[in-house]
């Protein structure tokens, strides 16, 4: 069970079902979204439409680590902790399952009983749609496409793809492992930066700065990131900076891996990499690539797929445009993000799904990782020679810190924007 009854206060109504099975699936409900990378907003929605239901209210709080909820029920109130939060990961399968099944129970189509054996079920045995390998063939190409959409060689293409499904081996056999995840990213960081470096040292490439950056950009924690800006945006504060404060150590140990495999391979990162964008069919191509490489390792359902990579491949092109003829690459993380938003509403709606489990994947690619890392460069240059430090390293530095705060958080208002425009409470993601 989810609750303890010997720390709290049970009443058993005799107009519902029995107090301690629905007060488990309210817990075991949240705490299967919370843990699967849900926002708060929207575990909060779904434990409320339960508690309708049951003809209970219900006060929700969620912390990183476990889920506390009240009841009155009749003038009585009790209160229970979900079990802890060991980990969080990201399986879009499971969520779709989750909000399936308990669409069915509002419908009466399964009972409580049914309901909750079917979300510990799946709690248990979470949905697994793809094969390792090919997780591991479609990171791979991920981080290919995300290569060319930087204008990196065909060269680069090829190291980088090879560096990120290296890198994603590494992580899916320390993961078994049970490492803990800031040492995980870590070596993989320093295990990518350093297939990147030994092919800058041998010249292999005309675009050494994106095959040494790429691998890393992948490890970047989109999700909890985009989460984070959500939380916040929705008054979900304590959530919000537990999930943008995680973020923020995992990019610390992913910056320290790839500096540190810059001096074992004695590549130098550089702080700026002026790019020109590709011409907009090509990118449009490489963008519906990444997104559905990411949507494979979300653990999107394959019949939502194509969805996904339409998503992706409209939000790259409009993001284009605003780069090539428009206000440029932070509105255009923005605009991009919210025509996604848009896109994302109207699948879910023809998934039964939420809207997180289609835009989530298109829009990651974009979370501007590379920028984070160039500006980490920067600050490391310039604590380690404060009194050699030019102003133009100091301006670039300070504008690559600028440029990717915000553009990380142009892409959560952007996906909140469709639903804060329709004045009223609508699924949130």
């Amino acid at each position: 069970m989810e609750c303890d009854p010997s720390t709290s206060k049970s009443y058993l109504s005799p107009k519902s079902p029995s107090f301690p099975d629905y007060f488990h699936l309210m817990l075991l409900t949240g705490r299967i979204l919370l843990q699967h990378s849900t926002t708060t907003e929207r575990v909060h929605q779904t434990i409320q439409q339960l508690a309708e239901k049951f003809g209970v209210e219900v006060r929700i709080y969620c912390e990183y680590e476990a889920i506390k909820l009240t009841v009155k029920s009749e003038n009585e109130y009790s209160s229970h902790f979900s079990r802890p939060i060991t980990s969080i990961a990201v399986n879009m399968a499971l969520i779709t399952q989750v909000f399936l099944s308990i669409e069915k129970f509002q419908q009466n189509r399964l009972t409580l009983t049914e309901l909750i054996e079917k979300l510990e079920k799946i709690d248990k045995y979470p949905p697994i749609y793809y094969p390792r390998w090919f997780i591991i063939l479609m990171l791979g190409l991920t981080g290919a496409s995300l290569a060319r959409i930087f204008q990196g060689d065909w060269a680069s293409f090829v190291i980088t793809g090879i560096a990120t499904a290296v890198g994603v081996i590494l992580r899916q056999e320390l993961g078994k492992r049970h490492f803990n995840p800031f040492l995980l990213n870590f070596l993989a960081a320093f295990l990518g930066g350093c297939i990147g470096g030994i092919a800058i040292q041998l010249g292999w490439t005309s675009t050494p700065n994106i095959c040494f950056l790429i691998p890393s950009m992948m490890l970047v924690p989109g999700v909890h990131l985009i989460n984070g800006v959500l939380d916040l945006v929705e008054n979900h504060i304590p959530m919000g900076m537990a999930r943008l404060e995680y973020s923020l150590v995992i990019l610390s140990s992913i910056a320290f891996g790839l500096l540190l495999s810059t001096t074992v391979t004695n590549a130098l990162l550089p702080v700026s990499n002026p790019v020109s964008p590709l011409p907009l069919f090509e990118d449009v191509i490489f963008a519906g690539l990444a997104a559905m490489g990411f949507a494979i390792f979300f653990n999107v359902p394959p019949k939502m797929l194509w969805a996904c990579i339409i998503c992706g491949m409209v939000g790259h092109g409009v993001r284009w445009l605003c780069i090539d003829h428009g206000p440029g690459i932070i509105w255009g993380n923005l605009i991009a993000s919210a025509v996604v938003g848009t896109m994302a509403l109207y699948f879910s709606n023809r998934f039964h799904a939420p809207p997180a489990v289609i835009a989530f994947g298109a829009v990651v690619g974009i979370v501007p990782g590379i920028f984070a890392f160039q500006a980490a460069s920067g600050l490391i240059q310039i604590m380690t020679i404060p009194e050699n430090a030019s102003s133009l390293l100091l301006a670039t530095t300070l504008g690559m810190m600028t440029k990717a705060f915000l553009m990380t958080l142009a892409i959560p208002i952007g996906l909140a924007i469709p639903i804060l425009l329709r004045f009223q409470r609508q699924p949130n993601f």
